[in-house]
């Protein structure tokens, strides 16, 4: 970790002067130094609300100029509690998006009539929204650190400066891209829901929904992936 790299291709600049560019791909060693690297408002803002939403937003349209710029050698608890809010906003909407479409799909079966005015019904729906809640949060905590080993161990492998801590910390703050994923899930099921029960929808658009359903989960995954890529990227070769 002590040599410089080029944050562009990896080359060691050590003894090159700071005016310089790099001799394998021509940027500025000035560019490669780290003191454009800080740490994202959540870290350093007076109001951890506004520190909060900042720091989403930035995460979420630009991605790549935030790990850019993201000192990858920060706090990892900062990063931590940052992620911990995102896993639970992100598990209460897939809590609520699993249980729901679950039981569309228990009432389209025949096992009770459509609707939650029974208080039996009711219940065992809040209980399931609480359970898959608390399960979600547990899987996106553990998929974490084990993304976070996996990236470290074929980082290792393939000579890149990724280690551990430093991915999880990039990954804390990559937890911010579950948030849209979770609420275009939720707006999709929910509101399926609400014209079925408004009958804007017929029970006869069902297979549309599920076709749709399925389309979002392909490029959800997608799209995590490449955020993903978009901040290891950026911060395998950081000097700071």
């Amino acid at each position: 970790m002590a040599d410089l790299l080029c944050e562009a291709c990896g080359y060691v600049l050590n003894g090159l002067p700071p005016t310089g560019r790099c001799p394998e791909c021509g940027k500025p060693i000035a560019d490669s130094i780290g003191e454009n690297r800080i740490a994202p408002s959540w870290e350093t803002a007076d109001a951890k609300a506004h520190g909060f939403f900042h720091t989403t937003m930035d995460l979420i349209f630009t991605p790549t100029a935030f790990y850019r710029t993201l000192a990858v050698r920060g706090s990892l608890q900062a990063a931590r509690s940052f992620a911990r809010i995102h896993w639970w906003i992100a598990a209460g909407l897939f809590g609520l998006t699993a249980a729901t479409h679950a039981f569309w799909y228990w009432f389209l079966l025949g096992a009770q009539q459509p609707g939650l005015n029974s208080p039996v019904i009711a219940g065992i729906f809040a209980a399931t929204v609480i359970l898959l809640t608390i399960a979600t949060y547990i899987a996106l905590d553990g998929i974490t650190r084990l993304a976070a080993r996996l990236t470290n161990w074929e980082g290792t492998y393939r000579g890149f400066r990724l280690p551990y801590d430093i991915v999880l910390r990039g990954l804390y703050y990559h937890a911010a891209h579950y948030f849209p994923v979770a609420l275009l899930a939720a707006i999709t099921v929910i509101g399926h829901q609400l014209l079925l029960f408004l009958q804007v929808l017929s029970p006869l658009t069902s297979d549309r929904y599920l076709y749709v359903l399925s389309a979002q989960v392909i490029l959800s995954a997608i799209y995590l992936f490449q955020t993903y890529w978009i901040g290891m990227r950026n911060m395998m070769y950081a000097n700071r």
